[in-house]
């Protein structure tokens, strides 16, 4: 593992598995407790993968930290762009013309949100996101901004530990006693803990645990755990519960998961098929829900009805199937075809 590549193999592999996670619990779970198809689909197993969530965002703590090393505050940003913008609006574009070939889909409205949602912050100007995952985006976002402006400070990497003690205590007091959300919105306080783990983590690759870690990971398990408990009682709401035990193991697996991966030394003869997996799974998770929901909409609002005999071959575990299969071929062409072409000519431009 070097660092001056700026990427971990093994890493690759465990954002796909995260996103696998979060699939499935919108497919077979969410999406039938919140009455998109019928309740009986639920798999209750499948109710710790919206965890997968979390699992993203200790990864993209440790992997920006790993991003910004021996990069000049410019470089950093410029990469992260190219990484992020361009597949958001093409996928975007997607699930806009899959939206609008549905009934009762007003093609204006979904027009407007998307534009607005592509300033990956649409509530700024009153609106709601374009898609349902696009707020997790937008807390990446916000994370890299806050990095490129500490480096462009010189404070990213002499005082990194230091701000990441700070964040915390600024998390603390906000989530805890002001619940301000302003705050949380602009320091990402809910989600603090999950960036601060990845970050201590990348620094323990070459350098020995010290207090400092240890506290830092301690408190930010607490912040990781509690999220998870704010989790769950959302889901009580639909009748679904799980003890805290539970949760609590989950909050240190997903950390147990990020600080092995990271040490992985090699994938070997596996690495570009994993590598390959790994560059779908940001247009995988961006357009997964959206497909989701249109591959039971368009059998429920316009094909059963076109086609009635369609209705007892075609069924609900189809339809989820249908949806895995779009979204994976989707993410394919793009990462295979699209955007690599379209990568040289950012960076071309960009030189």
């Amino acid at each position: 593992m070097e660092i001056r590549k700026h990427r971990i193999e093994a890493l690759d592999g465990l954002r796909f598995f995260a996103f696998i996670m979060v699939m499935f619990y919108h497919y077979l779970f969410i999406a039938p407790l919140q009455g998109f198809i019928p309740r009986e689909y639920a798999i209750d197993a499948f109710s710790f993968g919206d965890f997968g969530v979390d699992l993203f965002f200790l990864i993209s703590g440790f992997v920006i930290t790993l991003s910004s090393e021996n990069r000049t505050p410019k470089k950093f940003i410029i990469a992260r762009f190219n990484r992020i913008f361009p597949l958001f609006v093409i996928c975007a574009l997607i699930i806009f013309f899959f939206s609008i070939s549905l009934p009762m889909v007003d093609p204006k409205e979904r027009f407007i949100s998307l534009v607005f949602s592509l300033s990956f912050y649409p509530g700024v100007f009153g609106k709601d996101y374009f898609s349902s995952v696009y707020w997790t985006i937008a807390v990446e976002v916000t994370f890299y901004i806050w990095v490129f402006i500490l480096m462009k400070l010189r404070l990213w990497n002499n005082f990194r530990n230091e701000i990441c003690f700070a964040w915390l205590a600024l998390s603390l007091l906000n989530n805890f006693i002001i619940h301000n959300n302003l705050i949380s919105t602009i320091f990402i306080t809910h989600f603090a803990g999950h960036f601060v783990i990845g970050v201590v983590i990348f620094e323990l690759r070459t350098s020995k645990i010290q207090p400092k870690h240890s506290l830092l990971i301690l408190i930010s398990s607490i912040f990781i755990y509690n999220n998870m408990i704010g989790h769950q009682k959302w889901i009580d709401s639909f009748g679904v519960s799980y003890d805290h035990a539970s949760l609590l193991f989950m909050t240190f697996f997903i950390i147990a998961l990020v600080w092995i991966t990271s040490h992985v030394e090699s994938l070997g003869k596996y690495y570009n098929s994993i590598k390959m997996l790994g560059a779908m799974t940001y247009p995988l998770y961006l357009v997964h829900a959206d497909l989701g929901f249109w591959s039971h909409a368009i059998f429920e609002r316009k094909i059963w009805s076109i086609f009635p005999m369609t209705k007892q071959y075609v069924g609900y575990h189809l339809m989820v199937f249908i949806a895995i299969i779009l979204s994976f071929l989707t993410s394919y062409l793009l990462v295979k075809y699209i955007d690599p072409p379209m990568q040289k000519l950012l960076k071309k431009w960009q030189s």
